[in-house]
């Protein structure tokens, strides 16, 4: 079929707002029913199709989605893709040809359903008797959409803050456990701590040598090639007797002859965390008596 292509007035949305103007429209005639689109839009694979009014002028409402291609001619088609085709032809022609717009909108209307402004102004202008209703809906659609975000949203972050109670949780209790097995001279085991940095979601979940956290917490600065090996080699470590135990590398067994030094210092700072800990215990004490 021949697609002619016109210009003629169409009211459509353009940037959320309604605007009619001058396009091009490329049209068929199929069965005596004009079909007509936006001729930019005529290489997508699903077009808009546009109703004309009584003045002859064109809106694209946004409720009649249509496959232009399928109404041209296609020699290369086979016999099963040709009849896919005429059945398709065929019912988009039926239901144009039944189409009520007031009807539809009226059900619209029953379900409090989206009203764009484009069908708006269409139902102001051909159907003012049902536009308040129209308008209403939009309303009580846009309330209703309002209000289920916002739930999601509260949902979401109560859900966000369960998250990161839930992991801070275990963090605070293994940091605690790991800091006591240091102080009375029991083994570590190297883990990776998970936690979320100053309780907030947004900051996105840290993993972090336990050891390494623990360097940082305190200050000790430790070498990069340092960090390294205790991030990939060391598998637990005795902080009283300086006793570990290595992942062997590629057959090597090397050690890092510095990784000690910095330990001994973690070792130091929580010797003295505990004792400041005792000391204000006990002076609690004191003050109840």
């Amino acid at each position: 079929m021949l697609v002619q292509t016109k210009i003629a007035k169409v009211w459509n949305i353009r940037g959320n707002e309604l605007n009619c103007s001058n396009k091009k429209v490329a049209t068929i005639n199929y069965n005596d029913v004009e079909i007509a689109i936006l001729k930019k839009e005529q290489e997508y694979e699903v077009q808009e199709f546009l109703i004309k009014d009584k003045n002859n002028e064109y809106w694209k409402l946004g409720i009649a989605p249509i496959r232009f291609n399928l109404f041209l001619d296609n020699k290369e088609m086979d016999e099963e893709e040709r009849k896919r085709i005429m059945n398709y032809r065929k019912d988009i022609i039926e239901v144009y040809k039944q189409l009520d717009l007031k009807a539809f909108w009226n059900k619209k209307i029953v379900r409090n359903d989206y009203f764009n402004k484009c069908e708006l102004k269409y139902i102001e202008k051909y159907y003012p008797d049902i536009y308040d209703k129209a308008k209403e809906s939009r309303q009580i659609f846009e309330e209703n959409r309002d209000k289920k975000y916002e739930q999601e949203l509260f949902e979401r972050k109560q859900k966000e803050k369960n998250e990161v109670k839930q992991t801070n949780d275990i963090f605070r209790k293994k940091l605690k456990e790991m800091k006591y097995k240091i102080f009375i001279g029991a083994n570590v085991q190297t883990e990776d701590f998970e936690f979320y940095k100053d309780n907030k979601f947004e900051n996105g979940k840290t993993v972090q040598n336990n050891i390494l956290y623990l360097a940082k917490q305190y200050g000790i600065k430790i070498p990069l090639a340092t960090q390294g090996f205790i991030n990939n080699r060391l598998v637990s470590y005795n902080f009283k007797t300086g006793d570990a135990l290595f992942k062997k590398v590629n057959n090597n067994r090397r050690c890092s002859t510095k990784m000690g030094i910095y330990l001994e210092q973690i070792y130091k700072k929580i010797k003295k965390e505990f004792k400041e800990k005792v000391n204000n215990r006990n002076q609690k004490i004191m003050e109840e008596r």
